[in-house]
């Protein structure tokens, strides 16, 4: 009879060095089971342990109980999505650049790790000791680019108003593509474009002809 412990092929010993390759893959492994539940009731220690092919021992080997692993699964889908935006800025040549590249980074993360964004945005899941450290530092990114873009237009409005416009929008685009990857959606650059021009986030030499100075 298949038990919950050996119902997926055992894992390979790791080798010497490579325990944090077994962590890493538990929190990977956690952050899918949540995206997959839309809450953490439910997900166990052993089903976490499960889904990675170890056993439920050698998770307790890296974490105390299912609410730390949980806990730090949501932090380690944080950590990635913001290291994703800082690698995107990497080469910028000014903040319209910054926010033209990170926008990009955001979409591809939201594509390439469809399960962690979800956990991150789209699931309600809360945990104490949340998350709100590391979420504000991502968000930072976006309103600092906001703000230099607004600076070099003279544009006087509310940068963390027009960043909350962006981040709307931004996520609006990608968890609808995530959502319907079927349809025939136009490429993720020129929906971008598009947020930029709707939104009056253009280098002053993109600006119409005729356009009044801010």
């Amino acid at each position: 009879m298949t038990t919950e412990t050996d119902a997926s092929a055992p894992r390979q010993r790791n080798a010497r060095g490579e325990g944090d390759r077994l962590r890493t893959d538990l929190l990977e492994a956690a952050a899918e089971l949540m995206a997959e539940h839309g809450t953490i009731e439910g997900i166990s220690l052993r089903a976490v342990a499960r889904r990675a092919g170890v056993s439920a021992t050698a998770v307790y080997r890296h974490f105390d109980d299912h609410t730390q692993l949980l806990r730090e699964s949501i932090q380690f889908c944080w950590s990635n999505f913001l290291d994703m935006l800082a690698a995107a800025q990497e080469g910028a040549t000014d903040p319209f650049d910054a926010f033209e590249r990170s926008g990009f980074g955001y979409a591809t993360f939201a594509a390439e790790h469809q399960g962690q964004y979800r956990v991150m945005f789209s699931n309600r899941i809360r945990l104490v000791g949340d998350t709100s450290s590391i979420a504000d530092a991502t968000f930072q990114i976006l309103v600092d680019e906001v703000t230099g873009m607004l600076d070099v237009l003279g544009d006087d409005r509310d940068p963390q108003f027009v960043a909350v416009q962006v981040h709307t929008w931004i996520h609006g685009i990608v968890d609808l593509i995530g959502c319907h990857p079927e349809m025939a959606w136009p490429p993720i650059e020129q929906q971008l474009d598009g947020l930029r021009h709707a939104l009056g986030l253009l280098r002053p030499d993109e600006r119409p002809v005729g356009t009044p100075d801010e």
